[in-house]
């Protein structure tokens, strides 16, 4: 394969990945709580092979990172929705263990504790938050009150080193315990809900921009194809 078909070929790669990212981007753009995928490229320069040969001018991800900037607020009314007005994350107990989400929707179980969509316990600073009252208050500091008395103080946490944060799924993410650090910073805003921080109309922009060049580097790799293709079947012949 020459020089040209591989450059081609890596653009119309990182083309695919970047379709990838704006497509999870665009199905999450009504979850609450969502954060962004962006992507960083950088290019192979050139170097000599063996033979002598110098193929550069390559590109591919140099890295993929999360757009933890804050979405917009929406207020809903429900007590049990909940927003973060700064850096901080909600901790959640997970069967892998405690993971950190910014997606505020919460219900109450049976018993009481204060869970997520998949009912994982929201954490307080004493443990999983049960309220046994008929009536949940969360002031802006975090201090949770059940018919009015205080029961426990929300964990809100926040990172000194935000990309060490892996995503996985369900607006969750994983960092090492070392990391988290308590935000007395951050409000709660009870009654409101974060909306996913996806611009729908840029990310649709974006998706038809990223399939045109894919597109163009897929029209280059059949143009070079085409040409080579009667130059190897005419060696073949001698």
């Amino acid at each position: 394969m020459n020089a040209a078909m591989y450059k081609a070929l890596s653009g119309a790669i990182v083309q695919m990945r970047r379709l990838d990212i704006v497509s999870q981007d665009l199905a999450n753009v009504n979850t609450a709580g969502y954060k962004g995928e962006r992507l960083a490229f950088r290019e192979i320069l050139a170097e000599p092979s063996r033979r002598g040969e110098r193929m550069g001018g390559l590109a591919v991800v140099n890295e993929q990172r999360t757009d933890l900037s804050m979405g917009a607020l929406q207020y809903t009314g429900n007590p049990f929705d909940l927003a973060i007005e700064g850096e901080g994350f909600f901790a959640i107990q997970t069967p892998q263990g405690v993971r950190y989400t910014r997606q505020g929707t919460f219900t109450r179980s049976s018993d009481g504790t204060v869970v997520t969509p998949l009912g994982s316990p929201l954490l307080g600073e004493g443990g999983p938050i049960r309220i046994e009252g008929k009536k949940m208050d969360v002031t802006p500091e975090g201090a949770v009150l059940s018919d009015g008395a205080e029961v426990d103080k929300l964990q809100i946490v926040r990172f000194a080193n935000p990309r060490r944060l892996t995503r996985e799924g369900n607006s969750l993410f994983r960092a090492p315990e070392e990391e988290a650090q308590a935000d007395p910073a951050s409000r709660v805003l009870q009654g409101n809900s974060e909306q996913a921080n996806v611009n729908p109309i840029a990310a649709m922009v974006t998706m038809i921009t990223v399939q045109r060049q894919f597109e163009a580097y897929e029209r280059a790799m059949k143009t070079m194809d085409d040409v080579t293709e009667p130059l190897i079947s005419e060696a073949a012949r001698v």
